[in-house]
């Protein structure tokens, strides 16, 4: 589940700015169009959310929540690192 939450998160990371700059092509009658701007956002916070859920209890040694490889764990603190803004202090 970790490696599907971290593509979820990458993958909703990349396509933010997309979504906001209206960089993706208009698709033709046929196609589907891309997914909300709203949405897309909605997905990455629940995946941010998870993400974090996961480490947090990971580490601490939380009963049923051992079955995490540590480059795992790793991964996911990179990403959440990443992503979480620059806070001053």
């Amino acid at each position: 589940m970790l490696i599907e939450v971290l593509t979820i998160s990458q993958s909703t990371n990349h396509l933010i700015p997309l979504l906001s700059s209206s960089k993706l092509q208009k698709t033709s009658d046929s196609e589907l169009p891309p997914p909300s701007l709203k949405t897309v956002e909605k997905l990455n916070e629940a995946a941010t959310a998870k993400l974090s859920e996961i480490v947090r209890r990971s580490k601490s040694g939380e009963k049923s929540w051992d079955g995490y490889s540590e480059a795992e764990l790793i991964a996911a603190q990179e990403l959440l690192n990443r992503d979480a803004p620059n806070v001053a202090r």
